[in-house]
C-alpha cells in the first residue's frame, strides 16, 4: 500500500501523533495498580486491617479507575495496531471491566464509538440524555445510564450489526457475573459482595456518568469538534479524575490514553484559545466559571457558524402542506455588549446571539426518523437584518423529513442545526462584474420561483428591498394554485408597504375565480410577456444592470435558463439554486475498489479520486462498518491490500500515523488513486 506525497502538517492538530505511544504504558501500570489494589484492600478488609466501609469507598475509586483502563482498550489506545501483543489489550479491557459489573468490554467499546461519533445529538449519542434540572434528577439519571444502554442495545439502535454482534459476549459476561456472585454469596460472602462490588459499583457508575457524560457536556448544546465538551484545568484533579477534566482533548483525539491529555492540552492551548473552546477555571481565574462558558452553547466563529441543537421557538402553518419553523438561538447574557450589537433582546431581557448568514443561503436540519439519520436542507426564509432563523417546509411524497416536520414537530422540540451554507446568495459574490462602485448598482433584480423554491427567494427579495439604492424587484411566483402559495401574506404586505419598488406576479396553474395573478403554466413565453420593460440583448450582457434568482422545480429552471439564454441575457447575471447532492459528482476516472468484507463475502464499487469508498458504498447498499463518517471515531478502519489512496490528514483523530504506515485506511476517508483492494477489520 501506498499514500500519494504530501508535506509534513506541522500544525496543532498533529501534535497527538507524537504522543501515542506504541504500548500505553501507564494504562498497564494503572492496571496493574488496580488488580494489586483490590487484593490488598479486600485482603486487609477480611483480616480487620481496615474497616468494611473504608473498603467499600477504596474499591469504588479502584472500580472508577478500572473503567479508564476498559475505556483506553476500548479506543484502542493501549497497544498500536498490528502489533503481535494487540491481544493483550482485549484482555486487559475484560478484566478491568469487572468491577463494573454492568457493562461488558466489547459491547461498551461499541456504544461508546456511538457516542463519539456523534456527540450532543439527542437521538445517536447513547450518553445525550436529559438529565434533568433537579440534584436528585441528576443523581437517579446518572445511575439510569449503564441500563439505558441495554434498553438502546435491544431497541433503538439493534439494527447495527457491530451492536447485535455483542449479543453473545454480553451474555456470556452476565451469566459469568452472576454465576460468580451466586457462589460468593452461597459461600457465604454475600456481605463482602455488597461491600465491595455491588454498593462500590454503584458509586463509580454515578462519578463516572457525572465526569464522563453530564459535567464535561452540559448542557448538551454544541456539536462542533472545538466546542462539545469542555476543560476545566488542575494538576490535581488530573490525577484524581484520571484526565477526565481534560474531556475535550479526549473528544478531539479519542486515540489518546488518559495520562497524555494534559501534556496535549498545554501542547495546543493556542490552538484551543483561537477557536474559543469551553475551558473553564474552578475556583476563579481570568477564564469563565465553571459549567459557565458560553462557547459551549453559542453560535461560534463570531456568530458565523452553527452546528449545535435548537429549540423550535415557533411553527406556523402556511399552506394544508407547508409550514414555517422559527429555531430560538440562545441567550448571551454571559457576554452582552456583544449580544446587543449583533443580537437582541428576548421577552425576559437576555441578549440574544444572531447568526450570521446571506440571504439566499440555506442550513441543514437532522433527525432519527425511520431507523436512520434524516438530514435536509431547507432554505432561510427572512432577511439576515431580522436577525431570525426561520425556514419554510413543505411536505413531499414519502417525505420523511418534509412529513415529521409537518405532522409531528412541535414547538419547544429540538433539532440539529448547521450551517448557514450556499452560494445562491444577494447581493451576488461575483465580484468580477459586481463591484461596491454606483456604475455597478443591480437596477432590476427579477426573482422567479416555483413551489416551495420561494424560501430562498423571499429572503433575498427582503434583503434587497432593505437596500439603501432600492432596486426595482419583480417576483415571478409559479404555483399549482392559490392555497399553494407559501408565504402569501408575507409577500403581500412587503408588496404593500413597497408600491414603487416591487411588482408580484403569481402565475397559478389552476384556473379559477379568483382574480389573482396569470392563469396557466410558466413557459418562455409566459415569461417573456411578463417582463416588458426589461432590456435584453447585447445591451444588456454588457451592463449587467439585470439579476435573475431562479430558485424551483428543474423543470422550471431549465424552461427560464433556455429562455434567458435565447434573449442573451448574461450568463453571469443568472442565478441558479442548485440541489445538494448524496454523493459527490466524480470527477476524472472512477477506480475499481473492492471490498472483503468481515464474513468473507467480497463486493466491488467504482470511486472516483475526489470520492470516499464510504460515501459510494451507502450509495449503493453496501455495508460497511461506520459511524460519525467525518474521521473521529475510526469505526470504519480496513486494511489496503494493494493499490495507491491519498493520504489521510494528519489531523484527523480516527487513524494514527502508524496504522496509516501499517497499511490501515478509513472507509470514510478513503480515496482511491487508482485500483485498490480493502479488507474490513474487526476489533
Amino acid at each position: 500500500m501506498q499514500y500519494s506525497n504530501v508535506e509534513d502538517d506541522k500544525s496543532y492538530t498533529a501534535t497527538w501523533q507524537d504522543s501515542m505511544p506504541d504500548i500505553a504504558w501507564g494504562t498497564l501500570f494503572l492496571f496493574l495498580g488496580i488488580v494489586l489494589g483490590y487484593y490488598l484492600v479486600i485482603h486487609s478488609a477480611l483480616d480487620g486491617s481496615i474497616s468494611y466501609p473504608v473498603a467499600t469507598l477504596i474499591c469504588a475509586y479502584l472500580a472508577f479507575a478500572s473503567f479508564t483502563v476498559a475505556h483506553d482498550a476500548g479506543h484502542g489506545s493501549v497497544i498500536r495496531l498490528g502489533s503481535p501483543f494487540k491481544p493483550v489489550e482485549t484482555i486487559v479491557g475484560w478484566i478491568a471491566s469487572i468491577p463494573l459489573l454492568l457493562v461488558p468490554y466489547r459491547f461498551f467499546q461499541k456504544i461508546h464509538d456511538r457516542h463519539h461519533a456523534f456527540t450532543n445529538d439527542p437521538d445517536r449519542d447513547p450518553d445525550q440524555y436529559t438529565f434533568g434540572d433537579k440534584w436528585y434528577q441528576i443523581a437517579l439519571n446518572c445511575l439510569w445510564i449503564p441500563f439505558r444502554y441495554h434498553v438502546l442495545s435491544v431497541t433503538t439502535i439493534r439494527h447495527i450489526k457491530v451492536i447485535r454482534d455483542t449479543y453473545p459476549s454480553t451474555i456470556a459476561y452476565f451469566v459469568v457475573i452472576l454465576g460468580l456472585g451466586t457462589v460468593l454469596v452461597q459461600s457465604g460472602y454475600g456481605t463482602e459482595l455488597i461491600c465491595f462490588a455491588l454498593v462500590p459499583n454503584v458509586i463509580a457508575v454515578f462519578v463516572l456518568t457525572m465526569f464522563f457524560d453530564y459535567v464535561p457536556h452540559h448542557p448538551h448544546k454544541s456539536r462542533d469538534r472545538y466546542h462539545d465538551t469542555r476543560i476545566y484545568p488542575g494538576k490535581l484533579l488530573n490525577v484524581l479524575l484520571l484526565g477526565q477534566n481534560y474531556h475535550l482533548i479526549h473528544h478531539m483525539y479519542p486515540r489518546l490514553p488518559w495520562y497524555t491529555y494534559q501534556e496535549v492540552y498545554h501542547q495546543i492551548l493556542p490552538d484551543l484559545e483561537a477557536h474559543g473552546a469551553p475551558i473553564e477555571d474552578i475556583g476563579g481565574g481570568i477564564r469563565p466559571g465553571f459549567l459557565k462558558s458560553p462557547n459551549a452553547r453559542n453560535v461560534q466563529e463570531d456568530g458565523k457558524s452553527v452546528n449545535m441543537l435548537l429549540k423550535v421557538a415557533e411553527i406556523e402553518r402556511l399552506t394544508p402542506d407547508s409550514v414555517s419553523v422559527k429555531f430560538e438561538l440562545p441567550d448571551d447574557s454571559t457576554q452582552p455588549e456583544r449580544a446587543n450589537k449583533r443580537g437582541q433582546r428576548s421577552s425576559t431581557g437576555e441578549a440574544k446571539t444572531r447568526l450570521q448568514y446571506q440571504a439566499g443561503q440555506y442550513i441543514t436540519v437532522s433527525k432519527w426518523l425511520a431507523g436512520e439519520q434524516q438530514t435536509r436542507c431547507y432554505s432561510l426564509c427572512v432577511s439576515p437584518n431580522k436577525g431570525e432563523l426561520k425556514i419554510g417546509v413543505r411536505q413531499t411524497p414519502n417525505g420523511l423529513m418534509s412529513g415529521f416536520i409537518n405532522r409531528e414537530l412541535e414547538a419547544g422540540n429540538e433539532l440539529v442545526v448547521q450551517g448557514p451554507f450556499g452560494d445562491f446568495v444577494f447581493p451576488p459574490c461575483d465580484t468580477e462584474n459586481h463591484g461596491e462602485g454606483q456604475d455597478n448598482k443591480i437596477e432590476s433584480l427579477i426573482l422567479i420561483a416555483g413551489g416551495s423554491g420561494i424560501t430562498p427567494i423571499l429572503s433575498i427579495m427582503e434583503t434587497a428591498l432593505e437596500e439603501a439604492y432600492k432596486p426595482a424587484v419583480h417576483l415571478i411566483y409559479a404555483c399549482r394554485s392559490r392555497d399553494s402559495i407559501m408565504f402569501f401574506d408575507q409577500i403581500e404586505s412587503l408588496n404593500a408597504a413597497n408600491p414603487n419598488a416591487l411588482n408580484v406576479t403569481y402565475v397559478i396553474e389552476q384556473n379559477t375565480l379568483e382574480p389573482l395573478g396569470v392563469h396557466g403554466r410558466l413557459d418562455g413565453a409566459l415569461l417573456m410577456s411578463l417582463l416588458p420593460d426589461l432590456k435584453f440583448g447585447d445591451k444588456a450582457s454588457a451592463t449587467g444592470k439585470a439579476e435573475f434568482y431562479i430558485c424551483g422545480p428543474e423543470g422550471l429552471k431549465n424552461t427560464v435558463v433556455d429562455t434567458l439564454a435565447d434573449n442573451n441575457v448574461n450568463m453571469k447575471c443568472v442565478h441558479i439554486e442548485q440541489s445538494v447532492a448524496d454523493v459527490t459528482e466524480p470527477v476524472g476516472d472512477r477506480h475499481r475498489v473492492d471490498i472483503i468484507l468481515a464474513d468473507g463475502q467480497r463486493q466491488a464499487l467504482r470511486v472516483a479520486s475526489n470520492q470516499t469508498v464510504l460515501e459510494v458504498a451507502k450509495s449503493e447498499g453496501v455495508k460497511l462498518p461506520h459511524a460519525c463518517g467525518n474521521g473521529t471515531c475510526g469505526s470504519c478502519k480496513c486494511k489496503v491490500n494493494s493499490g495507491l489512496i491519498d493520504d489521510i490528514p494528519l489531523s484527523i483523530p480516527g487513524i494514527t500515523l502508524d496504522e496509516k504506515s501499517a497499511g490501515y485506511t478509513l472507509a470514510c476517508q478513503c480515496r482511491p488513486l487508482g485500483d485498490v483492494s480493502l479488507s474490513e477489520i474487526t476489533t
